[in-house]
């Protein structure tokens, strides 16, 4: 029982299992559907934001710059500039010392051979510096120079610097000291969203300015980044290069994925870029997946509960069914129980044949109870008609005890032997009345015990009957699955030569691509021949339309063929739920057939112990029949005694003999009272069993 329980809870639970887990695929399908296509489109939309902003950026750096060479081209086009006369140049330059913008850090005037002279008298030589190349061998007009470590005042500072040319004659450059704090300031104030920072490339791939402590000044993207760092290292390539674009890095630093966008800084070597999160870029992504997550919960519990509540109530009456086999099978077996019936699917179907077969069974068991009785009380007549042949028998044996005492006395007392041979008449004819009405007790139970087999064998047809049915049920849902198998394994062949008769429509595709492209060709070589290849165009126009007829044809083949493939897919699906619900038909056939096999073999051991009781009380008549007889040549026996009672005073020794006689057949009655007492004794016991059998069953 506790394993039948267990087996229901385990189907209940099963469903409910499936259920939950289908819809937890589809679920999660759906939500790396939704949440790829959101952050997608919030990638592309956050991605163009960024180049717009990372510009406008760009375009305030390019101002600030801006300003700085217009500090310088005050210098340029000063009057002592036009004097063209070093010295006076110079000489300006260092009066305006206290003057000059508080920008700048350091003027510097430098000659065409590299010697600079700053504003406060001293002089260097800068023909190294990396602006006095660009300008006076690179014909650079003005220059934003790579930022450096100054040497004096061990601070980072930059070149902002602009050829002097009067004439066309180059007389020097001025180049301005600007320190690089006020640019690292600018890019570090900006803030793009909760994680957005923006940082500064010189163009030699040293970091001027890192939302990360210690890069500033003091890394190199192209040199000192590790083995996983590649990304970052591409990045930097590109924007040493000068170009505008955007990519995703795992910041070594901060250890996960950063979006970074950035393009060049106007009019210098620099190049701008911002760091993202991949949090703050897909924010609205993970939004939505947290929103859809928590709604997936929901409608799962929803739904699990929903299942739950509706196959328990589905499989409720199952429960009526097994409570009633339980009470038949243990203890008494109530066959007026019945299920009420209110759902009509399939369980509903099961429970009305359950109703019927317990019907048709109540109905066969209360005529077995009728012959029952009828059988109770022929035995009760054959024990009380063997008991009577028993005293009869007594009475017999205690007359030839006092006819063979009487001998010697029969000469005084013939009319006293008179009276004892008629008693002994009348006792025979009692005996023969008594075995009358045993042999007729007899025939009623053999009568009613070969009715009850009767009744067996009907039980035992139909029984036989149902197990037919259930064995041709059986083999039609094994010949179902079996076909449905096939069924799969040719829809799986069409799914296969779908996908050939794909691959096949790309191959056409491709040959109708390429005769377009030789179309097109021919069409060129035709006009290269003029009016000798009129003709010839003409054919290259028509294998051209052909081409392209071919090529729509091929697209909408392979449309059709997708679509057949899709349909292909669905049908395979429905295939495989086609083969679980007939493996679950064949199993609940089995099942029910097992019970049904259990009362055959019930009836069979009811069958057996009944062809034992007729075969019982066939023995009872024949040992009746010879008790008639035996009765029979009594009578005879009687006439003989009383023709020769006038005879008795003659032949006395003749008595004798008929006296001796009548005690060998006292003793054969005898003998047969046994054997019918044991035949009694049988047919009690066999019917007491088939009662405590039938009374089992309460009709």
């Amino acid at each position: 029982m506790r394993n039948q329980e267990k087996i229901k809870r385990s189907l209940v639970s099963a469903l409910i299992a499936t259920i939950a887990a289908v819809f937890i695929f589809l679920s999660g399908i759906q939500l790396f559907v939704v949440t790829s296509y959101s952050n997608k489109s919030a990638g592309k939309s956050y991605a163009e934001n960024c180049d717009e902003i990372a510009v406008a950026y760009s375009s305030m750096l390019t101002s600030r710059l801006n300003m700085y060479l217009r500090e310088i081209r005050y210098y340029v086009e000063s009057d002592a500039s036009q004097s063209l006369d070093v010295d006076t140049i110079v000489k300006w330059m260092c009066d305006r010392n206290e003057k000059k913008s508080a920008n700048i850090d350091a003027m510097y005037f430098c000659t065409p051979d590299g010697k600079a002279y700053r504003d406060d008298g001293t002089t260097a030589d800068f023909r190294n510096e990396e602006f006095f190349k660009a300008v006076m061998e690179d014909g650079n007009y003005e220059y934003v120079s790579n930022p450096k470590m100054d040497e004096v005042i061990k601070k980072p500072i930059f070149y902002v610097a602009h050829i002097v040319i009067i004439n066309g004659k180059k007389l020097g450059v001025f180049a301005g000291v600007y320190p690089l704090s006020d640019i690292q300031k600018i890019v570090s104030d900006i803030q793009l969203g909760s994680t957005g920072n923006a940082w500064l490339l010189a163009g030699d791939g040293t970091v001027i300015s890192y939302p990360e402590s210690g890069y500033s000044m003091k890394k190199n993207f192209l040199k000192d980044l590790g083995g996983k760092s590649d990304g970052l290292r591409e990045i930097a390539k590109n924007m040493i290069e000068r170009k505008i674009g955007n990519g995703w890095i795992n910041n070594p630093a901060k250890g996960y994925k950063e979006f970074v966008t950035y393009t060049p800084v106007h009019n210098t070597p620099w190049s701008l870029g911002f760091n993202i999160a991949e949090r703050q870029v897909y924010s609205a992504g993970y939004s939505i997946r947290k929103i859809m997550i928590m709604s997936f919960v929901i409608i799962a519990f929803a739904l699990i509960t929903i299942t739950a509540t509706l196959l328990f109530k589905q499989l409720s009456p199952l429960k009526k069914v097994e409570k009633a086999i339980k009470e038949i099978a243990t203890g008494n077996a109530n066959l007026t129980k019945r299920i009420s019936v209110s759902s009509k699917n399939e369980i509903g179907s099961i429970v009305l044949g359950f109703n019927n077969f317990a019907e048709k069974l109540q109905s066969i068991v209360t005529e077995l109870k009728k012959s029952q009785k009828t059988l109770e009380e022929a035995g009760k007549t054959l024990s009380q008609s063997i008991t009577n042949s028993a005293d009869a028998i007594e009475k017999i044996k205690d007359s030839i005890n006092e006819t063979t005492g009487g001998i010697s006395e029969q000469t005084n007392g013939i009319s006293e032997a008179s009276a004892t041979v008629n008693e002994i008449a009348s006792n025979i004819s009692s005996l023969e009345k008594m075995i009358s009405n045993q042999a007729s007790g007899v025939s009623q139970a053999s009568s009613a015990v070969e009715e009850m087999i009767g009744n067996i064998d009907s039980v035992n047809v139909t029984v036989e009957k149902m197990v037919g049915s259930f064995k041709v049920l059986s083999t039609s849902a094994q010949d179902g699955f079996h076909k449905q198998t096939d069924v799969n394994d040719m829809i799986l062949k069409i799914e296969a030569d779908s996908k050939l008769l794909l691959e096949a429509n790309a191959v056409i595709a491709n040959i109708a691509g390429q005769t377009n492209l030789l179309a097109m060709n021919a069409a060129i070589e035709a006009a290269h021949a003029g009016d000798a290849g009129k003709g010839f165009s003409v054919v290259a126009d028509e294998i051209r339309k052909l081409s392209e007829t071919s090529s729509l044809q091929s697209k909408s083949i392979g449309e059709r063929l997708r679509h057949i493939r899709s349909s292909i897919e669905k049908v395979v699906n429905a295939s495989e739920q086609t083969s679980a619900a007939f493996t679950t038909v064949t199993n609940g056939i089995n099942e029910t057939d097992t019970l049904v096999q259990l009362i055959q073999s019930a009836m069979a051991e009811q069958k057996e112990g009944s062809t034992q009781i007729i075969q019982a009380l066939k023995s009872m008549n024949d040992s009746s029949y010879e008790v008639t007889q035996a009765s029979r040549e009594m009578s005879e026996g009687n006439s003989q005694i009383l023709d020769q009672v006038g005879r008795l005073k003659a032949s006395a020794t003749r008595m004798q003999g008929f006296i001796n006689t009548m005690d060998e057949n006292a003793a054969q009655i005898d003998v047969s009272s046994s054997e019918l007492i044991d035949i009694s004794t049988i047919v009690s016991d066999t019917i007491d069993q088939i009662s405590s059998q039938i009374d089992k069953f309460e009709v």
